[in-house]
């Protein structure tokens, strides 16, 4: 089964949601503000998926910015970015899209036509 990491209001997902169901595939939505992913899991998919660390950062929103995380974002440790991640869904790129406790893709940039789903 797959799960679908949101933010509902997103154009952006909500584009990448209507795609997933017209490839008939059943998923499982998480919104990402309300129950972000835990750090030890968000530490599992960087780790595993050789995905680099700023790709699971939403670079372009209020909350990365507000923090200042382009100056700080290389000095971190993977433990100090996975906590952030963790702390604050909306530090998330999205949408997430995991199967089997893999990362397929993050964000929404090519068709999911293309995926093992």
């Amino acid at each position: 089964m797959l799960t679908f990491y949101e933010y509902p209001k997103c154009s952006t997902c909500r584009k990448a949601k209507t795609e997933l169901t017209a490839l008939g595939s059943e998923f499982y939505e998480i919104n990402l503000k309300e129950t972000p992913p835990s750090a030890k899991m968000l530490k599992q998919w960087i780790l595993y998926s050789g995905i680099p660390l700023k790709s699971f950062f939403n670079t372009s929103g209020l909350s990365y910015r507000s923090l200042g995380l382009k100056d700080k974002l290389q000095q971190l440790t993977i433990d100090e970015a996975v906590d952030l991640l963790s702390s604050d869904g909306m530090l998330i790129k999205r949408p997430l899209l995991i199967k089997d406790n893999q990362v397929l893709q993050i964000g929404y940039r090519k068709s999911y036509k293309e995926l093992d789903l």
